[in-house]
């Protein structure tokens, strides 16, 4: 029986992998998105990276999930630039 994972999607990739082990899934593939990059690119893209999401402007977050839970997709999402001065 094939197990479903959709409770996964939109979390954060680092709680998805606590759940995943949690359940005893710890060898676990995370694979970013190969989306295209946008034609037209906005200012805010600056902060869509690994440095911006230490900063905390961005997320990594789970948008599948394959092989029973073994491959997460994911991709960065802008999570931090409202509200700011």
């Amino acid at each position: 029986m094939r197990r479903t994972f959709d409770h996964l999607l939109g979390l954060p990739t680092a709680a998805a992998l606590g759940v995943l082990a949690a359940s005893g899934i710890v060898d676990v593939e995370v694979v970013p998105t190969a989306a295209p990059p946008r034609q037209k690119p906005c200012p805010e893209d600056a902060y869509r990276t690994p440095e911006g999401e230490e900063q905390g402007y961005a997320s990594t977050r789970v948008i599948r999930v394959e092989e029973d839970g073994r491959r997460l997709i994911v991709a960065r999402f802008l999570t931090g630039l409202w509200n700011q001065e």
